[in-house]
């Protein structure tokens, strides 16, 4: 009954104003003329959540949120632009292309005061490669403000300033059909922020998660809420696209790493002094074709294969190539412009002896390892270790627990380590599951593609 009357309080309260209008748990309403949308979504949560909004401004506060979720519950939001299919209906700027970008500036003011529980105070932009639709490529959000163990998704890549601000960014492959979430989390929260879009825009390209030729979709800012969250309140909000070419300039290719042979390994099979070289693409922000460039050397032996258009490379090292020798190999990509290179890895070459690698004990127990690297576009290496001789099946299942690929089937083994390469240039992206089962050893781990 307290709940209740606190509620009917704050709406009589509010609801003073003409312009006042109360959303309950899901739904949204037009304001300031319909330039913006307040939308209340409840989506992670059966819980209630009540919005009081004022629809001659751009304020909204939550007078109401009873989440406890181990997840997002619920999130509060205002927007201007493309979101999902819907569009606002005054000065619309978007879906503008990325390299048409002149400046995207944004304010937002917040009030954080007193309020308990998880939760992030964050602007979001969504990306399409495509003008306008009902699904993204690309997903940016800048938190400003946090409460609690709330945390962005994927892990951290970097910290950067921009705006006057510490950031720490954070890449995901998020979701099924998947995209890319990058995060930039304020590393000393603040209550109102005054920003260009464009500076965030601009790493992210810089870094290889977006593409110029990319759409940005709408402008948003609210409330993440896992836990509680009554209180949050928005004061104030704009945002806005100019049309120039900010944006418009060559980026590098993005960075990326080798597959096979793995850093500091011994090469274990096949026993020869032929070498399968292979690793992942590069992605270009501006769609441009790359060239890889192959550098190996080592004892009597200093070579570089360039023109390379594809990710991987047999070499016949029967002439050069010596056994049981450390080499160093590395590749580059290039646009023609600019040029990123992986970092300098070694591998020994085998011995003359065929059999399980001599070099290592054979194990005392069944284990399944994490593929490298992990994520991976296309290739990727999964290692296994058998303590006896074993009938072994190794496959492949998406989020659905489809099988997708049979890389052993039911095969004996020897005991020893072994590695095997998965090439998933016919899967999209996306989080996949592999399963070792070796006798009565199952294990199952997950590995993520990213194209």
């Amino acid at each position: 009954m307290k709940k209740a009357f606190f509620i009917y309080l704050m709406i009589l309260l509010f609801t003073m104003s003409v312009n006042a209008q109360i959303i309950e748990t899901t739904g949204s309403t037009s304001v300031m003329g319909g330039e913006y949308e307040v939308a209340n979504n409840v989506w992670g949560a059966t819980t209630a959540q009540t919005l009081a909004v004022d629809t001659s401004s751009t304020y909204f506060k939550v007078i109401l949120s009873a989440h406890n979720s181990a997840s997002v519950a619920a999130y509060p939001f205002i927007w201007k632009g493309s979101h999902w299919g819907n569009a606002t209906t005054k000065n619309n700027p978007m879906p503008k292309m990325l390299k048409e970008i002149g400046t995207a500036p944004f304010s937002w003011s917040i009030d954080t005061t007193g309020v308990a529980g998880t939760w992030d105070a964050a602007f979001e932009c969504w990306i399409d490669d495509v003008p306008a639709s009902t699904s993204y490529v690309g997903e940016l959000m800048i938190w400003i403000n946090y409460g609690g163990g709330a945390g962005p998704a994927g892990g951290k890549v970097a910290t950067v300033n921009i705006g006057g601000h510490t950031w720490d960014v954070y890449f995901y492959l998020m979701g099924s059909p998947s995209w890319n979430y990058i995060a930039y989390k304020i590393t000393s929260p603040v209550d109102s922020v005054s920003l260009d879009l464009k500076d965030f825009l601009h790493d992210a390209l810089t870094r290889g998660y977006l593409k110029t030729e990319w759409y940005l979709a709408n402008m948003e800012a609210g409330f993440e809420i896992w836990r509680n969250g009554q209180g949050l309140t928005t004061k104030s909000y704009s945002a806005d696209v100019t049309t120039g070419n900010s944006l418009d300039e060559n980026y590098p290719p993005a960075p990326f790493a080798v597959v096979y042979p793995p850093n500091n390994k011994y090469i274990s099979s096949p026993v020869s002094l032929g070498i399968p070289f292979s690793w992942n693409a590069s992605l270009d922000p501006n769609s441009d074709p790359l060239e890889y460039i192959l550098h190996l050397y080592g004892p009597n032996i200093d070579t570089t294969i360039a023109q390379l258009d594809s990710t991987s490379l047999y070499f016949d090292g029967t002439n050069c190539l010596q056994y049981y020798t450390i080499y160093y190999w590395e590749v580059k990509a290039t646009d023609g412009i600019d040029t990123v290179i992986t970092t300098k890895n070694k591998f020994t070459t085998p011995r003359k002896s065929t059999g399980v690698n001599e070099t290592e004990q054979i194990p005392h127990q069944f284990s399944l390892n994490q593929n490298y690297p992990n994520p991976f576009n296309p290739q990727t290496m999964i290692s296994y270790s058998l303590p006896q001789i074993s009938n072994v099946t190794l496959k492949v299942y998406d989020l659905m627990g489809r099988e997708v690929a049979t890389l052993l089937n039911n095969e004996k083994k020897a005991a020893g380590n072994y590695e095997i390469s998965f090439n998933a240039s016919n899967l999209s992206s996306g989080v996949y599951f592999y399963k070792l089962q070796a006798d009565r050893f199952i294990k199952t781990k997950q590995m993520a593609l990213i194209k």
